[in-house]
């Protein structure tokens, strides 16, 4: 007889618990990607719905881009109020711009005119601190009056002011509301315009400045 000791055999596995475990984890995997991939829009459209837009007189617009859209997708402002607006890009795959404008300049294609930016710029002449700049692509200041607090992002001329986002970007953008009252709209035309077509844009309610 040996003296040795004897070292105790490795657990079995239970073949009928493994099976089912592995199948819920599988399932549940499948579950999460599908979410990440496409509860952006649903969600933020049933959010809106829900909870409305911006409110007016609200000192931060906190604005939301994913594939492809925007949370809110309504907003109201009022002539005389200062501003913050707060751009996240929540996509964690395309980089996604905004323009706030409104008409469109237009550039024919083989399917008739596309739509490739607002023909006419809302922050023309609009003074802007533009702050808290994270993974900006680029920063397209148009004929906006800047002032950076903070790192600057990188920044290109043409087009109208834009920050355009990399995934998991976000910039702050702190202006007075200026007496622009109507409708006006935001909306993302990066990628050959086709975000824009597939409907990442939004409207702006301006109201009169308070007598």
């Amino acid at each position: 007889m040996s003296d040795s000791p004897v070292s105790n055999p490795e657990p079995r596995r239970n073949p009928d618990w493994s099976k089912p475990l592995f199948a819920t984890v599988s399932i549940i995997a499948l579950v999460v990607a599908i979410i990440a991939l496409f509860w952006t829009r649903p969600i933020g459209d049933a959010w809106t719905r829900m909870f409305g837009a911006g409110r007016v007189g609200a000192a931060t617009t906190y604005v939301l881009q994913y594939d492809y859209g925007f949370h809110p997708r309504n907003v109201t402002w009022r002539v005389g109020d200062k501003v913050t607006i707060s751009l996240h890009n929540e996509s964690p795959t395309h980089w996604h711009e905004m323009m706030i404008g409104r008409g469109f300049d237009d550039t024919p294609y083989g399917v008739g005119a596309v739509h490739t930016q607002f023909h006419e710029d809302f922050w023309n002449g609009v003074h802007v601190t533009v702050s808290n700049a994270h993974n900006v692509d680029n920063f397209v200041p148009g004929h906006a009056v800047l002032n950076y607090v903070g790192p600057k992002p990188f920044v290109t001329e043409g087009g109208n002011f834009s920050p355009t986002l990399a995934p998991g970007g976000s910039v702050d953008l702190t202006f007075t509301v200026p007496n622009k009252p109507g409708t006006w709209y935001y909306g993302c035309f990066v990628q050959q315009f086709i975000h824009y077509i597939a409907g990442m844009r939004g409207t702006i309610t301006i109201l009169p400045a308070k007598t």
